[in-house]
């Protein structure tokens, strides 16, 4: 214990140190102008800070590495939040992680409750992303037996559990789902195999072998569908009013549901934190697993999930955010990048001579603690903007349909474009939109078919890496803590699953005999 004590006293130190530097003059002005041109990028769907951030990194060759680290932290940390307000408002992912706040954040704006939802989106992201640091500053001294814990048996059991969750989210028809869940995995084989590297189901194009990307993927299958949705239904408004007077919910409502339902918030930024601290996995899979959780773990109104359940916008928007911890981890002790953006973030430090290792945070920990409290800062600062603005956000969802459906079918394209410069990817985002209002109007869950495509690729990669090193004896899968711990979750779900439908089955065999 004595040992521990001493090794956190020079961490605490240099925190103290750290945030001296933040918050000197004009030090400070690095990360409210980061965090604001980050929070602009996000707006824009198929923008991300990533996009800002490889822009940023020619215009900073010359900088000092302080401005750089407050700069870049700040880009981390402030787009995240953004992303999701154009996912609650338009049902469009500024942001990819963003995607599973839409499940019920757009049906919420929906039924005049966007306040409510912004706010709570809010009040999680700057939650969220509070913890993941605190994890972070804790695991400083210990980062080196954090990160080695975690391989590709984890990863395997983590694709799976989170695979497992899909028959918690089907609504109706089981087969429906599962169906929906299996042509979601069809579309994450397409492209090359892992093991062999021959193309499949690439049908001869060259810009299907590297898979379909999800930005055009989501923006179609939810955006461009719902706006389609809009404009055959007749429906007026997003909201189905005319007037902000009319409008439900409120800011206060949306701040505390956090509070109202804290184990959810503390279990979605433990998982958000865990994965972050995984390489290469991302704030997606994040995201997706906490909502399959939130479903899970939900003793009551677990139907109202995919309708406009508060629930289903807390939990990816806190694991999304405690993720920017987690994924810190990996990148400063070893130079491994947990996510798009501390891949460039990575790029930008090495540039400036901040190679990530022992000499790092040994004798540059204050940078890194600087760096540290720019994306704290970058996170809040966000939160309170959207909190602020959470009112006239809220009047987007009175405009006419005539005027915001062909609006936001443009935006969807522009985004779909920026995010990689291929026409391809707008022809993907048409295709993905009459598909997704077929699955709509027909009552097909959209849910599983974009979870099992995001955790897909994740499955099959450490599927055949695991099968590899047990057959060469590298590794005993049995004997990894971790995977035994994923395992039992995996277990619980399916238990629990099974359990809730059972419930479901006696009580509507109870109430047909009623009838009779």
């Amino acid at each position: 214990m004595r040992d521990i004590l001493d090794g956190l006293l020079p961490v605490l130190q240099s925190a103290w140190a750290g945030l001296e530097l933040v918050l000197s003059w004009p030090n400070i002005l690095y990360p409210v102008t980061g965090t604001l041109l980050s929070m602009m990028f996000a707006f824009l769907p198929g923008l991300s800070g990533v996009t800002l951030m490889a822009l940023a990194i020619s215009f900073t060759f010359a900088w000092d590495p302080l401005p750089v680290i407050l700069l870049f932290g700040a880009f981390v940390g402030g787009a995240t939040f953004m992303g999701s307000v154009t996912a609650i408002l338009f049902n469009i992912p500024g942001t990819a992680p963003s995607a599973a706040t839409m499940i019920d954040g757009y049906p919420m704006a929906c039924q005049g409750q966007a306040r409510t939802a912004i706010a709570c989106s809010a009040m999680s992201s700057a939650l969220g992303s509070s913890f993941g640091i605190f994890v972070l500053i804790l695991l400083i001294p210990l980062l080196r037996g954090a990160v080695l814990a975690v391989g590709p048996p984890e990863f395997l059991m983590l694709a799976i559990w989170g695979l497992c969750t899909i028959a918690a989210l089907v609504r109706g028809s089981l087969i429906k789902g599962l169906a929906a869940a299996g042509t979601g995995l069809l579309l994450a084989f397409v492209g090359l195999d892992p093991l062999t590297s021959e193309a499949r189901y690439t049908f001869g194009s060259t810009y299907l072998r590297d898979g379909l990307s999800i930005i055009p993927v989501f923006l179609g299958l939810y955006a461009g569908a719902e706006m389609i949705d809009l404009a055959v239904t007749g429906r007026a408004t997003i909201s189905g009013h005319s007037h902000t007077e009319e409008l439900a919910g409120s800011i206060r409502e949306g701040l505390l549901s956090v509070f109202r339902h804290f184990g959810l918030f503390i279990r979605s930024s433990i998982i958000g934190t865990i994965i972050g601290l995984i390489p290469a996995v991302g704030g997606t899979v994040a995201s997706f697993v906490a909502y399959g959780q939130a479903v899970q773990t939900a003793r009551k109104g677990r139907e109202n999930f995919g309708r406009g359940d508060i629930r289903g916008v807390l939990a990816p928007e806190a694991a999304h955010d405690a993720k920017d911890g987690g994924s810190l981890v990996p990148t400063l002790a070893f130079g491994i990048p947990g996510s798009e953006g501390t891949a460039l973030l990575l790029a930008a430090m090495t540039l400036h001579g901040l190679v990530p290792g022992k000499q790092l945070l040994t004798d540059n920990l204050d940078l890194v603690f600087a760096l540290i409290w720019s994306l704290f800062f970058s996170n809040w600062l966000t939160s309170i903007l959207g909190v602020l603005a959470v009112h006239r956000l809220a009047r987007l969802t009175v405009l006419r349909a005539q005027v915001l459906a062909p609006v936001i079918l443009a935006l969807a394209a522009i985004g779909a474009f920026a995010s990689r410069g291929m026409i391809e990817d707008v022809v993907l985002v048409c295709a993905f939109a009459v598909f997704g209002y077929y699955m709509k109007k027909h009552r097909w869950p959209r849910v599983p078919l974009v979870i099992a495509l995001v955790l897909g690729p994740l499955f099959e990669t450490n599927f055949h890496i695991t099968r590899r090193l047990d057959q060469l004896g590298r590794i005993n899968f049995w004997s990894r803590p971790l995977v035994l711990v994923l395992i039992a979750l995996t277990l619980i779900t399916v238990a629990s699953t099974l359990a809730q439908s059972r419930k479901r089955s006696r009580t509507c065999r109870e109430d047909d005999a009623q009838e009779l």
